[in-house]
C-alpha cells in the first residue's frame, strides 16, 4: 500500500478547503456572507478604510466583505489560496488584493511590516498554530497596520468546546479521516487527517507551522483562553475585549487602536 506524507501547500490546502466543499459551496458563500455582514455591522467597520486579514485562507468572507465595497487586501502562505482567492475575486467581478507571504517572524524573510492604515486588522482561525514568538510578532504588526481607531480582530476556539474524536467524510473520490485528541492539561488540540485515495494511497499531512514542536505529523494547535488571548493582545498597551463569535464554538477578541 502506497503512504506519504504531503504538505498544507502541495496537498491538504486544495483538499481540505477547496475540494471539501464541492457541491456546498452554495451553502459556504452564504455563511460567508452572513459572518461579514456580522462583522461590519457589529464593530462598525467602514468602508472607507481599508480592511486587512492575516492568513486568509481561500477567503470567503473577505470576498464577502468586498463585496460589501470594502477595499480587502488578504494575504495567506499558500499559493493554493491565493489563487483561489483571486480566481473567486475575478468570477464574481469583486475588486481584493491577494498576496502570498509567510507571515511568521521567524520565516525566510519574515517580519516585514504589512500594509498600513488600515481601518480593520483581522486573523481567524490561525493563533495557536505558530510558536509563540512568531505570535506575539504577528500581533504587534498587525497593530502597526493599523490606522488610529482602527479595530483589531482576533478569534479562537473555546478550550471548553474542545473534545476528542474520530470522523470521516467522502472527498474526491476517496475518505477523509480525522482523529482529534484534546489535552485538556496542556490546552494542545492534535488533528491528524487521513485521506484515502480511490486508489488505495493513503496520505498524511506533515507540516509543522511551529518549528520548536518538532518533526510532527498532523496538526498541533495551543487553544487559547480568551483571558490568555486578551492579555497577549494587552501586552502591546491596548485594551482588549472578549466578545461572543457569531461562528459557533469562537471567542472573538476585539481591540480599537488609540
Amino acid at each position: 500500500m502506497d503512504r506519504r506524507s504531503e504538505s498544507w501547500e502541495s496537498f491538504w490546502a486544495q483538499l481540505l478547503r477547496i475540494d471539501f466543499f464541492e457541491g456546498q459551496w452554495d451553502t459556504y458563500h452564504k455563511v460567508a456572507r452572513a459572518r461579514a455582514e456580522w462583522l461590519a455591522g457589529e464593530f462598525n467597520l467602514d468602508t472607507a478604510r481599508p480592511l486587512l486579514s492575516c492568513a486568509c485562507g481561500e477567503a470567503g468572507i473577505e470576498l464577502a466583505l468586498a463585496a460589501h465595497g470594502f477595499a480587502v487586501t488578504g494575504i495567506d502562505k499558500c499559493p493554493v489560496f491565493v489563487h483561489h482567492a483571486r480566481e473567486q475575486a475575478g468570477k464574481a467581478n469583486v475588486e481584493a488584493t491577494f498576496l502570498t507571504a509567510d507571515l511568521r517572524e521567524s520565516a525566510p524573510g519574515g517580519g516585514r511590516p504589512l500594509p498600513g492604515g488600515n481601518g480593520c486588522v483581522m486573523c481567524f482561525d490561525t493563533f495557536g498554530l505558530l510558536a509563540v514568538e512568531d505570535e506575539a510578532a504577528l500581533v504587534g504588526r498587525m497593530i502597526d497596520a493599523l490606522a488610529p481607531g482602527g479595530t483589531l480582530l482576533i478569534d479562537t476556539p473555546r478550550p471548553e468546546e474542545q473534545a476528542s474524536g474520530r470522523m470521516w467524510w467522502p472527498v474526491k473520490g476517496g475518505y477523509l479521516l480525522q482523529d482529534t485528541r484534546w489535552d485538556r492539561a496542556s490546552f494542545t488540540l492534535c488533528t491528524e487527517p487521513l485521506f484515502v485515495g480511490p486508489d488505495g494511497a493513503v496520505i498524511e499531512l506533515r507540516d509543522p507551522y511551529d518549528q520548536t514542536r518538532g518533526d510532527h505529523s498532523g496538526i498541533q494547535r495551543h487553544i487559547y483562553s480568551a483571558d490568555e488571548l486578551c492579555g497577549l493582545v494587552g501586552s502591546f498597551g491596548l485594551e482588549p475585549m472578549a466578545v461572543p463569535h457569531q461562528r459557533k464554538g469562537y471567542t472573538l477578541v476585539v481591540a480599537v487602536k488609540p
